[in-house]
């Protein structure tokens, strides 16, 4: 197995300051990580990104959507989390081409460990724990040609990297675990230089599972390969969600959520064209309940909700920046960059609260 010791304790951060890995400014903010500690008493729910008016960006540790209880500075803009299933620890990846990865104790607002990409390589923004806590797995690409690869690192070795699936394709956006331990992975498809794109017209995106050894186990596409399969989402069984970002004609509007079982093709939600183009090409995050799924859109500025038995569309509801969606107990919460935090009871019923963060891309719930 390859390994790469790519691990960086909080011990190391001043020496990653003068190297000028990390700027002065966010080797400050590590010593007031605690400041906007409301109360100490409350449970850490959950946990997304943020942007700060000044243009910085932070981490948020939230017992509610409204709430900060945790705060910490990231050395760069963040974007998918994920989640330790048996101790209070979590990663935030950095946005795509990602630089780091940053794993943090959310109950104690602390940092434990900087992962940082090799020069030839970077971070696709998404990562995920195995069932175990074992291992965390991180999409990852290396910059000459977008080859994807699933980044594997021991967390009982100091989350040194201790293997690389590779060959599935190119752009590998989030990775998942299902109940059973496989690997799902959206492949985008797309080669990129920086965040722009260079093969549009021969790209080719797909869902892959790979078993927790890198065996590629299926691979399943869309009739369109223009849609690049990006965010992922399971409804705790066995249905994976899939949210796409359509890089076809500017005024071509398209499906852009789509379902799968393993054996079985993909199935694309309903909706009619005028009805996606409210969501302007791209969808950001995904969850299901028993009935119903919900997809986010900030550069459409709203959510859609679906039936999920009948994959008809229900709504489809206004929300600047609408960002994270999560599912608790039946209910789904929906973060905002405006500064909102949006519930939805298991009946559809909307309550819309004020938040004192400005929300970034993803947010996950601690269970």
């Amino acid at each position: 197995m390859q390994r790469m010791a790519i691990d960086l304790t909080k011990r190391n951060l001043i020496r990653l300051g003068a190297m000028g890995v990390i700027a002065p400014s966010w080797l400050a903010g590590c010593s007031t990580a605690n400041s906007c500690v409301q109360d100490k008493q409350r449970t850490p729910q959950l946990i997304g990104g943020s942007i700060r008016h000044n243009g910085e960006f932070d981490v948020v540790i939230a017992a509610s959507g409204t709430q900060p209880i945790h705060q910490l500075p990231l050395p760069g803009r963040g974007h998918g989390v994920a989640i330790h299933p048996h101790q209070p620890l979590a990663v935030m990846f950095g946005r795509r081409p990602g630089t780091y990865a940053m794993v943090f104790n959310y109950q104690s607002g602390q940092m434990e460990s900087l992962l940082l990409a090799p020069k030839q390589r970077h971070f696709y923004g998404h990562g995920v724990f195995s069932s175990c806590g074992q291992w965390l797995y991180a999409t990852e690409g290396e910059r000459s040609s977008s080859r994807g690869i699933i980044g594997v690192y021991d967390t009982q070795r100091g989350y040194n990297k201790i293997d690389e699936f590779t060959g599935f394709g190119v752009g590998p956006h989030e990775v998942i675990v299902m109940a059973d331990g496989t690997l799902a992975v959206g492949v985008g498809g797309v080669h990129t230089d920086g965040r722009t794109p260079l093969n549009l017209t021969t790209m080719r995106p797909s869902l892959v599972y790979l078993s927790a050894t890198g065996e590629l186990l299926e691979q399943v596409s869309l009739t369109d390969h223009r849609k690049s399969i990006r965010h992922l989402a399971h409804d705790g069984d066995e249905v994976v969600l899939t949210g796409q970002q359509y890089r076809g004609e500017a005024d071509f509007y398209v499906p852009l959520v789509a379902l799968h079982k393993r054996g079985q093709p993909m199935q694309e939600l309903g909706g009619e064209p005028e009805d996606w183009a409210r969501f302007n090409h791209y969808i950001a995050s995904i969850a299901a309940n028993k009935h119903h799924i919900v997809a986010t859109s900030p550069r459409g500025n709203c959510y859609g909700i679906w039936d999920k038995e009948s994959m008809n569309l229900l709504q489809i509801n206004v929300l600047p920046d609408a960002s994270g969606v999560v599912v608790k107990d039946g209910q789904f919460f929906i973060s905002s960059g405006a500064g909102k935090v949006v519930k939805i009871a298991p009946d559809l019923t909307v309550k819309m609260m004020g938040s004192p963060t400005q929300w970034d891309n993803h947010w996950q719930m601690i269970t």
